[in-house]
Order: C-alpha cells, then sequence, then structure tokens
C-alpha cells in the first residue's frame, strides 16, 4: 500500500485559518461583517486577498475582539478555536471517508474540504485517531464517519470508482422510470397530490417506494392495492429487486 504524504495545507497557517474563518457559518450574523472590517482595516486593496503578514495583523485584531467582551465575542473565540483544531488535525493532503456503520462506497476528500468540515463541526465532534486519522462524530442518531489518510493514487482511484458507482446509479434510475412509467403513476414532486411510485439515486443502487405526497391515504395503493407487486413484476424482468429491509418495509431496492 502506498504512504499517504504528510503535507502543509494550501497556504500559510495564518492565510489558511483566516480563510477557514470566513468561510463559517455564525448564529451571530454580524460576526461576517467584523472578520470583513478586520481584513479591511490591513488589506489595501478590498479585491486583493492577505498575504501572511496581514493575516497575522487580522488574527491580532479578532483575537482582541474575542477576548473583550465585546457583542458576539464568546461565539468568534470558540471559532478561532475550531478552526486551529482542524488546522492542527488536518495534516495530509488527501483522505479516505468511510461512513461508520458502513454504508456505501468509500469516497476521497481533499485537505481543504476536511479542513472546512472539521473547522465547522467544531471540537466537540472532532476526535483524533490512530495514524493521523479523525473520526467526526455525527448528531444525534445518523452515522459518524472517518477519514483516513491516503495517497494521492489512492484518492483518484476512490474517486474514479465513486465516479463509476454514480454512472451505474443513474443508469439503474433511468431503466427503472422507463420500465415503470408505462403502467404506473409517477410520482410528482412539484404537486401536493402528487403522489406516486418514486425512484431515487441513493448511494449503493436506486430506491423504488411509494411517495404519498399530501394525501396520506394513497399508501393503500401501494400494498393493498398491489401496485408494489406490480413494481416487482415489472421491474424483476430486466432487474434483481431485492424488497428493502425492516427500516425500510415500503421500498426496493434495485441492482443490476
Amino acid at each position: 500500500m502506498s504512504q499517504a504524504s504528510a503535507v502543509v495545507p494550501t497556504g500559510s497557517s495564518k492565510q489558511t485559518a483566516l480563510r477557514l474563518l470566513r468561510r463559517r457559518s455564525f448564529s451571530a450574523g454580524y460576526l461576517a461583517q467584523v472578520i470583513d472590517l478586520a481584513v479591511r482595516e490591513v488589506v489595501r486593496s478590498q479585491f486583493d486577498e492577505p498575504d501572511e503578514r496581514e493575516a497575522a495583523l487580522v488574527h491580532q485584531r479578532l483575537t482582541r475582539y474575542a477576548a473583550n467582551g465585546r457583542p458576539g465575542s464568546a461565539e468568534l473565540a470558540r471559532a478561532m478555536l475550531d478552526v486551529k483544531h482542524a488546522l492542527d488535525l488536518v495534516r495530509n493532503g488527501h483522505y479516505r471517508a468511510s461512513a461508520v456503520p458502513e454504508s456505501g462506497l468509500d469516497t476521497a476528500v481533499s485537505a481543504e474540504q476536511l479542513l472546512e468540515l472539521v473547522a465547522e463541526v467544531g471540537r466537540d465532534r472532532v476526535l483524533a485517531a490512530q495514524g493521523g486519522a479523525l473520526v467526526v462524530l455525527a448528531e444525534d442518531e445518523g452515522a459518524s464517519t472517518v477519514y483516513r489518510p491516503v495517497s494521492a493514487v489512492q484518492a483518484k482511484a476512490l474517486r474514479q470508482a465513486a465516479r463509476s458507482a454514480k454512472e451505474e446509479a443513474i443508469r439503474l434510475h433511468e431503466g427503472a422510470v422507463e420500465v415503470l412509467s408505462p403502467h404506473v403513476r409517477m410520482a410528482d414532486w412539484s404537486k401536493d397530490d402528487g403522489y406516486g411510485v418514486a425512484v431515487d439515486v441513493v448511494r449503493d443502487g436506486v430506491s423504488v417506494q411509494w411517495w404519498p405526497a399530501a394525501v396520506p391515504e394513497s399508501l393503500a395503493l401501494w400494498e393493498q392495492g398491489g401496485i408494489r407487486q406490480l413494481c416487482v413484476a415489472l421491474l424483476s424482468a430486466r432487474f434483481t429487486v431485492p424488497e428493502g429491509d425492516e427500516r425500510t418495509p415500503h421500498a426496493m431496492m434495485l441492482r443490476i
């Protein structure tokens, strides 16, 4: 296996930190203006990006603002610590993202993408793991994600696999719609009463299920009305059709 190469994220540390901070979403919306004003105070032109020296000056101004108890200072201080935490953890150029529990294909993310994610979700939800890996904990009951360092070659292979899987899912989607649409009512997402059979691309295939729209009683057509059985019969001639699991009792997953 190729070794993952340790790299410094794009740009200097102060420039990168400022870039992440400016992309951050704040509950106190005026903090974006506070940051912008600090940048304008040290950068000659509003069209120029701060260089390393200027970014360091902006950092000093924001540090003073965060320490003096002014409006939003506590949130700004947390955001600056979250950015520092991200820069301390993300030290590789490319990462392999794996869902926990496992679901679908692994994907590749760049250091820049991961830096932005880690800075946004905050220190409380990001843990350092063995070998330079990171664990981003999900909110509530969703799937968490493990990011493991990989080489540029491995990242390229992951992206190619993800692209192939997406192209295959699109082909499956188009094929399922072609088979079903002459025989069953298809869902219309744009209408409140647009109930019918919905075909959606998912990470590891295509889902075919009933969409009740604003007419919940229409769900009876799927089970008792025989539309589910008709869909299975129509699709089975062209696809392998596992009929869902306990978590999705009204869905079918299609795979060739």
